[in-house]
């Protein structure tokens, strides 16, 4: 079984006055495999012709054109030479794919590549690692789809234009934007990401919200979900602004909560969640054959759980707060109507007992 990722994103930069007496320069352009043509003092240059060898290239593309005529290809070359000359840093990302995967995603098929997906792609990908650099506004860049090995790849090579910097290495996190944007727009798990929302919020909360612990529904009462709800209530600190979830003030009361959630599941989506569980385990695979075996693909089981668990939290913590606020307009014999105002401990366990006796 292959576990590498289906999308490598490489990357390296050169300095437009690095000095090249190691021969740093001469060794990127042997591999070029142009270096009887072109010096070490127009690599810039030297590498859109690389990138658009018709041999190897469906040609050059940018952010704004498919295709570029050859008087633009000039223009771009000339464009890459002075911004070498003048110091600016050439970046070199490939970004390779896994052939098979392409043709999962239907962008390789018997007739050829959906190169207008590849591009789009490619552009979505770039602009991002762009943006999270703040390179959008001082940068131009050249891309094109190589074909001439087993896996496609594609080459882009960006420059600035003003502002330059003085260091070539970009943030890790750039990298990964650039990743992430090439893997969801191909992958598009939309609709696989909206059936597991479907059971989140509109099947287990809307639920939830229609059948209070403490309601008489059906003139049937779960009294271990009845005496789990106490507990939760009894936990919870004065402040009721502190009644969310995710609220560090009650982080002793969330494993209750969660309890709360799993009985509840339990007695009515036992199947659903299980069915939910598959669904979540399918995903993980398909992002860890994305992104690669050792890749984050199990934060996204993590972060739709945490979904889970911190809506329904919410949902029974606003069911707590309402059976708190009657709880407490309930008269007391010596105050002739009026609310009883005590200790919050000793009221609420008066009201529990009142309470067990209504259930």
């Amino acid at each position: 079984m292959n576990n590498s990722p289906a999308v490598i994103i490489k990357s390296q930069f050169k300095m437009g006055k690095q000095q090249t007496a190691n021969g740093s320069f001469r060794n990127y352009v042997n591999y070029m495999d142009r270096a009887d043509t072109h010096s070490e003092k127009n690599e810039f240059q030297s590498y859109q012709d690389y990138m658009s060898n018709e041999e190897k290239s469906t040609g050059l593309f940018t952010n704004e054109k498919d295709v570029l005529t050859d008087q633009e290809k000039e223009r771009f070359k000339d464009t890459f030479k002075d911004m070498q000359e003048k110091g600016s840093v050439l970046w070199q990302d490939v970004i390779s794919f896994d052939n098979d995967w392409l043709k999962e995603r239907g962008v390789l098929q018997d007739k050829g590549i959906d190169e207008k997906k590849l591009k789009n792609v490619t552009r979505s990908a770039v602009n991002e690692m762009l943006k999270h650099e703040k390179l959008l506004d001082t940068t131009i860049w050249t891309a094109a789809i190589h074909y001439n090995t087993d896996n496609i790849h594609i080459h882009v090579a960006t420059v600035q234009t003003k502002n330059f910097r003085e260091r070539g290495k970009r943030k890790p996190s750039s990298i990964e934007k650039m990743k992430s944007a090439t893997v969801n727009q191909l992958l598009d798990r939309s609709k696989e990401n909206e059936r597991l929302n479907q059971f989140i919020r509109n099947d287990l909360i809307q639920s939830k919200r229609e059948d209070p612990i403490l309601s008489l529904k059906n003139r049937i009462v779960d009294r271990e979900l009845v005496s789990q709800f106490k507990k939760i209530h009894s936990m919870l600190p004065e402040d009721k602004r502190l009644w969310r979830y995710n609220m560090n003030g009650i982080q002793h009361v969330r494993p209750e909560l969660d309890k709360l959630t799993d009985m509840y599941i339990d007695r009515h989506f036992k199947t659903e969640f299980e069915d939910f569980k598959k669904q979540l385990d399918q995903e993980v695979a398909v992002y860890k054959k994305s992104y690669g075996e050792n890749s984050k693909a199990e934060r996204y089981r993590e972060t739709k759980m945490k979904d889970l668990y911190t809506r329904m939290g919410n949902t029974i913590l606003k069911e707590v707060k309402d059976f708190d606020q009657k709880q407490n307009k309930i008269p007391s014999r010596k105050g002739r109507g009026r609310s009883v105002h005590v200790g919050r401990e000793v009221n609420r366990s008066r009201t529990y007992e009142a309470n067990e006796r209504r259930v």
